[in-house]
């Protein structure tokens, strides 16, 4: 995985439901469901709060293990540096 940039919730959600996923919230965090994947549990988070990068990590893999896009599309779209070096 490439450094990068805080990614807020907020924007993590859009991705997650770009790829089908619809959000449901429960008590302790949020769940996203989609029907041929399964689902994917996160703490709660607030929309400005960055993602924790072992929750981008977990993610990532899940979604390459699966073939639901590959690590380094995943990279690319969502975890993109805030400036070229």
């Amino acid at each position: 995985m490439t450094k990068s940039r805080p990614v807020p919730f907020a924007e993590f959600r859009s991705f997650l439901q770009k790829l089908g996923y619809v959000e449901k919230r429960v008590p302790k965090g949020r769940v996203f469901e989609h029907p041929e994947e399964g689902l994917l549990l996160f703490r709660y988070y607030r929309d400005d709060e960055p993602v924790f990068p072992r929750d981008l990590i977990r993610t990532r893999k899940f979604f390459d293990l699966r073939g639901v896009i590959e690590a380094g599309e995943f990279d690319t779209t969502l975890l993109r540096a805030d400036t070229l070096a």
